[in-house]
């Protein structure tokens, strides 16, 4: 009887720890895939303003706003970056969120030339007047075509 309520134990033991781990990695991969959601949309939206004007300003509220939302997401990914699941939850929600322009084929160079961009770490205070920024959200929309004329 002893032996069946250590057994019992044990398996009530594992049981719940693998519930914890797999609700872990379910939050994480949920929040890698709302990050990459955001950051995509806010990337269309920058993007259409590029197109459309040629140039990205900081002094607009709603690209400023994208601006910071792309930020945030640059920030996630490079707190992730040894997390390969993580990444790989980042990048389905970028291409849910991509409507046609960030696919499947390309989500992983849109990521790469997210991560290796310099001016993107940056802060509300900070992040209107920073020239390093705009070129760096120009940089990354350039991957996805070139502005109209």
């Amino acid at each position: 009887m002893k032996r069946l309520s250590i057994i019992a134990l044990c398996f009530a033991t594992l049981a719940f720890a693998s519930c914890s781990s797999l609700s872990g990695s379910s939050s994480s991969e949920s929040a890698a895939k709302t990050s990459g959601r955001n950051t995509a949309t806010a990337i269309l939206s920058l993007y259409n303003s590029y197109r459309a004007t040629g140039n990205v300003s900081l002094n607009n509220a709603t690209n400023l706003t994208n601006a910071l939302v792309l930020a945030s997401g640059y920030s996630n990914m490079r707190a992730n970056s040894s997390n390969p699941e993580y990444r790989k939850a980042f990048a389905a929600g970028m291409v849910s969120a991509g409507t046609g322009l960030i696919t499947a084929a390309n989500v992983e160079t849109v990521i790469g030339t997210m991560n290796n961009l310099t001016g993107l770490n940056v802060n509300a205070a900070t992040i209107s007047n920073s020239v390093n920024t705009a070129t760096a959200i120009i940089q990354l929309l350039q991957v996805l075509g070139t502005p109209a004329q």
